[in-house]
């Protein structure tokens, strides 16, 4: 009896090492991805000059999040994450870096918009209010990618079933902007670790979170 029982909190802790790998993994492969955005945050500094060169360096983090997401969500089925991960930027990684122009266009614009307003006291309000919008197309861009991942759908059609979502399901859908920020705060303490873990860690717990959301709509009647 004592023998199953080690043998089973055996299985149980090297489940969780498997995830450690799995996210280490993840996390190197989406860095490598967003190389040309590293190199243009490490050379450039944001402005009028540089704000195209840095939309065109951020697209491949559209793909990048997909195939991160997707490798975590089946690693387990499909013979580990570097398979997964490369098996989803052959399947959708061209749609999706054409469509990450629309979302990451509006980002930098917002994130350039803040870099103004904050050195500006009288334009308090609409720093804020560029916030807000940031924070919103922030959680909508995750989302969308959770439920492409989730089901075999178009990325307009993603979209759509995302802003319906975000009604139906409106404190799951949020959650996961939560989630983003609550982990690279608490990981802030330890900087090693938001190169090594953040952005994958990050996405397993908004897969995780968003979980309950897919079961959801798989129990829907009209989706039996």
């Amino acid at each position: 009896m004592h023998r199953q029982e080690f043998m089973y909190k055996l299985y149980h802790y090297s489940s969780y090492l498997n995830y450690i790998i799995w996210i280490f993994e993840v996390n190197a492969l989406m860095l490598v991805l967003n190389t040309p955005l590293i190199l243009a945050a490490i050379g450039f500094r944001l402005s009028v000059a540089t704000l195209l060169l840095y939309v065109v360096c951020t697209l491949p983090a559209g793909p990048a999040l997909y195939a991160g997401l997707s490798a975590l969500a089946h690693a387990d089925t499909n013979n580990g994450v570097v398979k997964s991960f490369f098996r989803a930027l052959k399947e959708k990684g061209l749609t999706i870096l054409k469509w990450s122009a629309i979302p990451v266009s509006v980002i930098w614009l917002m994130l350039f918009n803040l870099s103004v307003t904050g050195k500006i006291g009288s334009m308090e309000l609409l720093w804020w209010l560029n916030v807000v919008l940031l924070a919103v197309v922030a959680a909508f861009t995750v989302n969308v990618v959770i439920v492409l991942v989730s089901w075999p759908l178009s990325v307009k059609d993603a979209a759509i079933l995302t802003l319906k979502l975000s009604v139906v399901k409106s404190f799951r859908y949020y959650m996961n902007l939560i989630i983003i920020v609550g982990t690279f705060i608490l990981l802030k303490l330890f900087p090693v670790y938001i190169v090594l873990l953040g952005p994958a860690l990050a996405l397993l717990l908004c897969k995780v979170n968003f979980q309950p959301v897919i079961d959801y709509v798989n129990d829907r009647p009209e989706n039996k």
